[in-house]
């Protein structure tokens, strides 16, 4: 089969998310498996074009969107919902391809007329959901401000990403809770639905080293909404010193001078930098436990799936499809955004 697969960031330009690395996977996958897989995504027009083949790049600003102001957003997605870029460059690809099915994860800011496309071309489509890229355009939800659902221009934006959706023939969610929450908003009254996780893990039992420091890893986007400010106030709360244990950051965001004065401040705490594919490997190998406080509502998150990939166990925030990982690794719950209770947890399992 001729297979293409679409996701608004795609390695090695993004922000290190679950969707890019699954996008990534997925196209080895199958591939693997002996189909011919082409892959469509963004780039900024000031990047550098990486040679590779069957991988088409279509310039977008959606990874400078957090820098833009609030006119130049309100501006920049009144583009992507009623003059969507690309249409030709697009039509002209699965033309050539000759395509056989097409799977899209996130296309905010790649364009929203390749559904309409696809269904005009009369080929297979199936959508994989990632997060509420379709419910709200921030595509975050923080604990808290679940009412951002419900205003009158969350209201308009879903109706118009309803319609844009409405001839995938079937939805994939990697977890309960998202579709869930989409079908409360009425998605996907009339496509397939399917419940899939993203990786196929039994449970995988720990195997911290007695008598030795243990090892904490967060990984992922330097960013509020990550739980990192939340994890490094936790983490001075503890009072744990290095011969008890030690916490390694790795990634990159906005945050990042903040997470290297840390660094430097306390002895336990170590600033890895951005890390590809084989060193974050590495670094799985080499911890104990991964730590995700994300103050924001989560699908299926990656680094959970590495933990147990890798005989980790993990501590995260009780919040959206999160706990339903519980069967697949040694899981800790904590409610979300609460320091006290992050804090304790990460003492607890350290001197346990």
């Amino acid at each position: 089969m001729i297979i293409g697969i679409a996701n608004n960031l795609y390695p090695p330009f993004g922000r290190d998310s679950g969707a890019e690395i699954i996008a990534q996977q997925m196209a080895a996958d199958l591939r693997q498996q002996g189909h011919e897989v082409f892959v469509i995504s963004t780039k900024t027009s000031s990047s550098s074009r990486p040679q590779e083949k069957d991988l088409y790049w279509l310039n977008s600003r959606y990874e400078l969107l957090a820098e833009m102001n609030i006119i130049q957003k309100l501006t920049w997605y009144f583009i992507q919902l009623f003059f969507p870029p690309h249409q030709k460059a697009l039509t002209k690809i699965l033309q050539d391809k000759q395509v056989d099915l097409f799977i899209t994860h996130n296309i905010l800011g790649l364009s929203f007329a390749l559904p309409k496309i696809l269904h005009k071309q009369k080929i297979k489509h199936h959508h994989i959901l990632h997060d509420i890229q379709l419910l709200h355009p921030s595509g975050l939800l923080y604990f808290g401000q679940e009412k951002k659902l419900d205003s009158g221009l969350a209201y308009l934006y879903q109706a118009l990403t309803k319609k844009i959706f409405k001839h995938s023939q079937l939805i994939i969610s990697p977890s309960q809770w998202l579709l869930n929450l989409h079908q409360k908003y009425n998605f996907f009254q009339q496509q397939k639905t399917v419940v899939r996780p993203n990786f196929e893990l039994d449970l995988k039992t720990n195997t911290k080293e007695k008598n030795k420091p243990v090892r904490f890893l967060f990984a992922g986007q330097l960013e509020d909404h990550k739980g990192l400010n939340l994890l490094i106030a936790a983490w001075k709360d503890t009072k744990l010193n290095p011969t008890q244990a030690s916490l390694s950051i790795a990634g990159k965001g906005r945050l990042l001078h903040q997470v290297i004065q840390v660094s430097k401040e306390l002895k336990n705490l170590q600033y890895l930098g951005h890390l590809n594919r084989e060193q974050m490997e590495s670094a799985l190998k080499s911890h104990d436990c991964v730590v995700m406080p994300s103050t924001v509502y989560e699908n299926s998150p990656t680094i959970l799936w590495e933990a147990s990939r890798y005989q980790l166990s993990a501590i995260a925030s009780n919040l959206g499809g999160i706990p339903e990982l519980e069967p697949h690794l040694d899981l800790k719950l904590f409610p979300p955004g609460n320091k006290k209770a992050l804090s304790e947890a990460l003492r607890h399992y350290a001197l346990t």
